[in-house]
């Protein structure tokens, strides 16, 4: 199960991964947490926060892709983690000092956003420059792993932190903690793949050549066409719903934030997990059935709080566990399937077209947040959970390429 962990260099990224999705999950209890603060309970200011972090993967993303297969790719991830860890600390010393505004979420929102359109090619290209081929299914999945690990105790954390510290306290703690990502990766030591490079007319034709071979490819067309979906629709439940449900529909406070979102991330570490002890060598079908799957148990999410106490909490967090179980497998099969049907020369520009799809959660996000304004949180997911199974069952009927597709 661990067995690529013996590589030194994919030890550092684990490392540096560690420290960045448990910075990044106490941030996703927090943060729209305290949005939620600010605006009195507004669903819609809660959307456009977190359309507004996607954005800059939707204006940047395809084009961070040609500069990871341009430049050296540590580099430009130890950038992105020195940025982030600057921005987290300009962002604590606004809470402290008490001149934090909503619109400072926005635009901090907005900048973190730039750095994570260029962190995402870099660092699963370093994946597969960091471990031999055989082992880059077990080394995507234990990477995924870190992020569920992550889920549970980072979510966990701040909703101790939050009610234990506060909302200053908990920012300073995760300025704290993504220090370890930065010195992590600044210790990675692989060789630099630098390549031949142009001006704006060079990176336009390197960035058709990406889009070309992903248009060309089958299975590569699948994973695009299914994340579509599952960032769109699928994943809203943990950045919008979750929050809503725990401080407008059950009721829960600050635990009860960080216990749902807890509950899916041991749900996607035991999924996770399991394809890393077992990798499977037919990713697409898996794929698309995972998507089916997570729709079914994301309706049974809106539709659990309708039902009598004590069974709506019980139902609500088995159906999340359900959820994260088959989410926890989608991240690291969607990953293998674009690294191992692309040229390594082509990864980084293969791998930054998921953020075209990401581009989906700003349309998911604001449009999720209005329409719970509107008609309430659960009956808004009901609807989000019916469009994620009708997804994941059209691409599995329709996309056979995806469906057909076994690493060789």
């Amino acid at each position: 199960m661990f067995a690529s962990l013996r590589y030194r260099n994919l030890r550092l990224l684990w490392i540096g991964q560690t420290g960045h999705a448990a910075a990044l999950w106490m941030e996703q209890i927090a943060r729209p947490w305290l949005v939620l603060v600010i605006t009195d309970d507004n669903p819609a200011h809660l959307g456009g926060v977190v359309a507004m972090r996607v954005v800059p993967q939707l204006l940047f993303g395809v084009w961070a892709g040609v500069i990871a297969d341009w430049f050296d790719r540590k580099t430009l991830l130890f950038g992105t983690k020195l940025g982030v860890f600057i921005l987290n600390v300009l962002f604590a010393t606004l809470l402290v000092s008490g001149q934090i505004e909503l619109w400072h979420i926005y635009a901090v929102s907005f900048t973190r956003g730039i750095f994570m359109a260029f962190d995402q090619p870099a660092r699963q290209s370093l994946i597969a420059d960091s471990v031999p081929a055989p082992l880059l299914t077990n080394a995507v999945a234990l990477m995924s792993s870190t992020q569920n690990f992550m889920r549970i105790a980072g979510v966990m954390a701040s909703g101790l932190l939050l009610w234990a510290l506060g909302i200053n306290g908990t920012f300073i703690t995760i300025a704290a903690v993504y220090f370890i990502t930065v010195v992590a990766t600044k210790m990675i030591d692989v060789p630099a793949k630098t390549r031949q490079r142009g001006g704006a007319s060079a990176m336009g034709a390197d960035l058709m050549e990406g889009i070309r071979f992903a248009w060309s490819s089958p299975p590569i067309r699948g994973v695009l066409a299914l994340s579509l979906v599952f960032y769109g629709v699928a994943m809203m439940w943990m950045q919008l719903f979750a929050p809503l449900f725990a401080r407008t529909v059950l009721d829960t406070g600050e635990l009860g934030i960080a216990t749902l979102v807890a509950v899916g991330g041991a749900g996607s570490l035991l999924g996770s997990l399991r394809l890393a002890a077992a990798p499977s060598d037919t990713p697409g079908r898996r794929i698309a059935l995972s998507v089916l799957v997570m729709g079914g148990f994301l309706m049974a999410f809106g539709a659990s709080p309708w039902l009598p106490e004590p069974f709506d909490l019980v139902a609500t967090y088995a159906a999340i566990f359900g959820v994260g179980l088959f989410h926890g497998g989608y991240l690291p099969l969607s990953h293998t399937i674009l690294l191992t049907a692309a040229p390594e020369h082509l990864r980084g520009r293969v791998v930054s077209l998921v953020s075209l799809d990401r581009a989906m959660t700003t349309a998911g996000a604001a449009g999720g947040g209005l329409l719970a304004a509107g008609i309430g949180a659960q009956s808004t997911q009901l609807v989000f959970g019916g469009l994620t199974l009708a997804g994941g069952l059209a691409v599995l009927g329709l996309a056979a390429g995806l469906r057909e597709y076994r690493i060789r």
